[in-house]
């Protein structure tokens, strides 16, 4: 990564905190997400598509803040070491 400094006016400053907290993400990963979207759509990209992936990856986010099993009584191992078991047989 490469260090930046920008300046911000006031309104901008509070939307960027508020997006921040909203999706769970540091400032500047807001900021990295909007600059790319924002040269997606230069190049012709779905900016309908950066909005599922933000939509994604923000729930990916709440998900492993909760622990990553959502709820779930399984885990990942549970499941691996259950493949391993039909494998050997």
């Amino acid at each position: 990564m490469i260090r930046k400094q920008l300046y911000l006016d006031e309104h901008h400053d509070r939307a960027l905190k508020e997006r921040a907290r909203e999706l769970g993400l540091s400032e500047a990963e807001v900021v990295r997400r909007a600059l790319d979207a924002a040269l997606e759509m230069e190049r012709g990209a779905s900016p309908r598509a950066s909005s599922a992936l933000d939509d994604f990856l923000a729930s990916a986010a709440e998900i492993a803040r909760r622990g990553g099993s959502a709820g779930r009584a399984w885990t990942r191992d549970d499941l691996h070491d259950e493949r391993l078991k039909r494998w050997q047989r």
